[in-house]
């Protein structure tokens, strides 16, 4: 019966039997049906021969790649007729200008215009690699040259401001494409996000350098410490992160996030000094040196002390409520000493007395320190136990 079945049946099967993917049924059908047909068997010699498979692999190839150059062919035909009808208005616009103003002065303006739109119609057909990458460059070229074109046209001089304007646009929207798809130096291939980080923020300086010249102002590094202090603080621990650090820093990347802002921060009090007042330096310097000692305590608490997490986080709030409901008074005493009246303070506080509003915010902020308190002992001292018990258990 199975030498009986037809050899077209078991041709069919024979790819499935070599590579081991047919049913059992199948399988048995097929070596019965071998046992008694030579040419099937004989086709089945072939098939495993590899230099059958190898043929069979390079004739593939050699379609596909003929259907490539097919593709490539015609693209670059139609990019070819796409750029011979832009030809069209540019040629009939030089001859009209010329024959009208005797001079070249809107005509770049459509020449400029239209290798816009080439830049986004013809160089992706005619690109053989990298098609979005060359397009964008192309279009950010082409529309540069458009703003000089206007500029001149207009007799402006608002060029550079403009052009860095758009030039920092499409980088921030079209950039990490780029950055992803176009081969960077080796030692950028596996930090794509930092090289766009770095490319943006230089045209973001740029752009603010272009906008203080051009208006005539002094306000570049006001400005610009401000933002990269910003940025520091979004996308530090990303940076921090990507680049290679010395050895005796790289086992505390967070300590050199909080060290990049912290001196940033302090960059901006340097840069905006020449606007303070008269107690600019001893105000601005002390407050912000205060209020940072909050966030280097918890981080240090969470990052360096060996202790229960939850111990941890008693000593945190603690000490959360302990800055707020301090802070005020610690203000008032180096800052506004003579200044009648401030803020809300605990020790002024009387949980008896709701009278009125300065009585109402010396009580809110004798709660928050009374509820910390409270909190943040539970929490350290459940902390401290179950510690104690995970060292047992060990």
């Amino acid at each position: 019966m199975t030498q009986n079945s037809p050899c077209g049946i078991i041709q069919d099967l024979l790819p499935l039997y070599k590579d081991n993917v047919c049913g059992e049924e199948s399988r048995r059908l097929v070596e019965e049906h071998l046992r008694g047909c030579p040419d099937c068997a004989r086709m089945l010699k072939q098939l495993n021969d590899s230099r059958v498979e190898q043929s069979l692999n390079t004739e593939a190839a050699a379609v596909l790649e003929n259907h490539r150059r097919s593709e490539r062919r015609t693209a670059v035909t139609a990019g070819l007729i796409t750029a011979g009808a832009l030809m069209v208005p540019v040629i009939v616009c030089l001859i009209c200008n010329l024959a009208v103003g005797h001079a070249l002065d809107w005509f770049f303006l459509v020449l400029t215009s239209l290798l816009a739109v080439a830049s986004v119609t013809v160089v992706p057909m005619l690109a053989n690699e990298y098609k979005f990458s060359k397009a964008v460059g192309c279009f950010a070229g082409s529309v540069v040259l458009l703003l000089l074109a206007c500029c001149l046209y207009t007799g402006g001089d608002w060029f550079f401001t403009a052009a860095v304007s758009v030039i920092f646009g499409l980088s921030v929207v079209f950039g990490p494409v780029v950055v992803n798809q176009i081969p960077l130096p080796k030692v950028l291939q596996n930090r794509k996000i930092l090289t766009a980080l770095l490319w943006d923020t230089l045209w973001l300086l740029l752009l603010l350098l272009a906008c203080c010249l051009y208006t005539g102002g002094d306000w570049f590094f006001t400005a610009a410490v401000p933002v990269m202090f910003g940025l520091s603080v979004v996308f530090g621990p990303v940076v921090i992160h990507q680049i290679p650090l010395p050895k005796p820093f790289s086992a505390h990347k967070g300590a050199v996030v909080m060290l990049w802002d912290t001196l940033w921060l302090f960059g901006i009090l340097i840069s905006s000094a020449k606007y303070g007042g008269e107690y600019y330096w001893h105000n601005a310097l002390f407050s912000a040196t205060w209020c940072l000692l909050l966030p280097w305590f918890i981080f240090v608490t969470a990052r360096y002390f060996r202790l229960h997490p939850m111990a941890k986080a008693g000593i945190i709030v603690l000490a959360t409520g302990v800055f707020t409901a301090t802070l005020n008074d610690v203000l008032f005493l180096f800052l506004l000493p003579k200044v009648g009246s401030y803020g809300g303070s605990f020790l002024r506080g009387n949980l008896a007395d709701w009278a009125n509003s300065q009585v109402i915010s010396n009580n809110v902020f004798l709660l928050i320190l009374l509820v910390s308190a409270i909190t943040g002992v539970g929490l350290l001292a459940a902390g401290i136990a179950l510690g104690r018990k995970r060292k047992k258990v060990r």
